[in-house]
């Protein structure tokens, strides 16, 4: 998995998401953006099929108690349909990347 800061308040995740190193990493990246003061974020999870349990309560944490809005653009429809039916696609704001577009 790699981690990218590619805007103020942007990181685009790639590989992956499996390992509680992963988890770590990506609380870090969302921490250091937070200490910047950004009153919203958004993660692009270009390919994960999947994401840990320690990232969806970090996620849940930065919604719920720290009050950042989260935006999550996710370019594969197994792990949207996961965030599906755990109900969060409304909590993160979710939306599937559309690769079709502009062919």
């Amino acid at each position: 998995m790699l981690i990218k800061h590619t805007g103020n308040n942007e990181l685009t995740i790639t590989g992956n998401i499996k390992s509680v190193e992963d988890g770590q990493e990506i609380k870090q990246a969302i921490d250091a953006i937070q200490k910047k003061g950004v009153k919203s974020i958004l993660l692009k999870i270009q390919d994960s099929f999947s994401m840990t349990s320690t990232v969806i309560g970090h996620l849940m944490k930065t919604v719920n108690i720290d009050r950042v809005g989260l935006s999550i653009v996710v370019g594969d429809r197994r792990l949207y349909q996961l965030l599906e039916e755990l109900s969060l696609i409304d909590v993160f704001n979710v939306r599937l990347l559309d690769r079709t577009a502009g062919r």
